[in-house]
């Protein structure tokens, strides 16, 4: 099994997505997860626990809930941070120290705890306090609206996953390995807007705006023939990227176009483009099974904008054993990598709240032999 983060011992006090996410990662890699959650605390759209939402945060983890203003709850989530070596948070910042648990208490109980805190806008600066959301740290950072561009929303949320989750993995791993050649742990301070602008690596550069930055911009927000998104004549789409000379020369033949060669950035010819695409339906284009159509995806970079029950029945990702199920039967995608051609395996239980309080509190108290009766499974 491709677990190799087996046994780490992680405490999560992370409520929302970023923090969440990365830690439902870490079990998926085989960490030991005891997620500490707050009395009466659920999903701010009043999710169910056994909304996919909310269980896709929870699979594998073990919970118990602490009123962290309580003394006896907090003498427990101190005997936690003995136990663990990883810590994460996404309260804003002072909270943690207000409750006693901030990283300078967490480290004198465990010198090599790892503390990673989650935040909107960092523990430090002049917006360290303001509440913030994704659409807000992509809107301060121009990702919503570079250039003069109409503002779009995309359906993800690019800054709490992208500026959060992932920044914070890495970070956590690299202060593993620190840990192993110093013995010591180290605080690390995430914040989404820095994640967030950390997306921006080709947008910011271009913020004098030159004739030669415009060019460019315009590729990719799609405004060029060979790079642009067309609808067929059954109102589906089809997704062009024909960036490259061979692929458009190989798009040009295919729609016997050999006019067209000259002209894959030339904005003037999207209409006629889009009238060309209206003539004939997905599967004419595609064919009826992604193959056979007038377009080849094996010869050039085009494909059907999808539905997500259509991506739920792509035979590659099949294939590649993407997809698993939890046990209510959601379907979620499984870790995005393998370790010598191995998937770490999917958890599938989605915990209710305390529902391994017993257990925890024992560990807590010192009682080694709950630890393995806690991740048995």
């Amino acid at each position: 099994m491709a677990q190799p983060l087996a046994g780490l011992r992680v405490v999560d006090f992370a409520i929302f997505l970023p923090g969440a996410l990365l830690t439902q990662w870490l079990v998926q890699l085989g960490a030991h997860v005891i997620m500490v959650e707050r009395p009466g605390r659920r999903h701010f759209l009043a999710l169910p626990s056994d909304h996919p939402y909310y269980a896709a945060l929870r699979r594998g983890k073990k919970s118990i809930v602490l009123n962290l203003k309580d003394d006896t709850d907090r003498a427990v989530a101190r005997g936690l941070l003995r136990w663990a070596d990883v810590l994460v948070e996404g309260f804003r910042p002072g909270v943690m120290e207000r409750l006693g648990l901030g990283p300078d208490a967490a480290r004198a109980e465990n010198p090599r705890l790892i503390y990673v805190r989650l935040s909107g806008f960092g523990q430090t600066g002049p917006y360290r306090d303001r509440p913030g959301h994704d659409n807000t740290y992509q809107a301060l950072t121009g990702l919503l609206s570079p250039f003069g561009e109409p503002p779009a929303m995309p359906p993800v949320q690019v800054a709490d996953v992208g500026g959060g989750t992932l920044p914070g993995l890495v970070a956590l791993l690299a202060a593993l390995w620190q840990r192993e050649r110093t013995g010591q742990g180290t605080c690390i301070d995430v914040a989404l807007y820095d994640g967030a602008l950390a997306w921006t690596y080709f947008l910011l550069p271009m913020h004098q705006e030159t004739p030669q930055d415009r060019r460019w911009l315009q590729v990719f927000l799609g405004h060029v023939p060979a790079y642009h998104l067309y609808a067929t004549r059954d109102d589906r789409w089809i997704a062009l990227a024909a960036l490259e000379p061979h692929f458009w020369e190989a798009f040009c033949r295919a729609v016997d176009r050999p006019e067209w060669l000259g002209r894959a950035f030339d904005p003037t010819l999207i209409p006629e483009m889009q009238a060309l695409f209206r003539r004939h339906t997905l599967a004419e284009w595609l064919g009826p099974d992604g193959q056979g159509g007038i377009l080849d995806p094996t010869r050039m970079s085009v494909a059907a904008v999808r539905s997500v029950a259509e991506v739920l029945d792509d035979p590659h990702l099949r294939a590649r054993d993407v997809f698993a199920r939890d046990e209510y039967g959601h379907v979620h995608p499984r870790l995005p990598m393998r370790f010598d051609g191995q998937r770490p395996p999917a958890a599938q239980h989605v915990p209710q709240p305390d529902e391994h309080a017993a257990l925890i509190r024992a560990l807590a108290q010192g009682d080694e032999s709950a630890e393995a009766r806690l991740f048995s499974d």
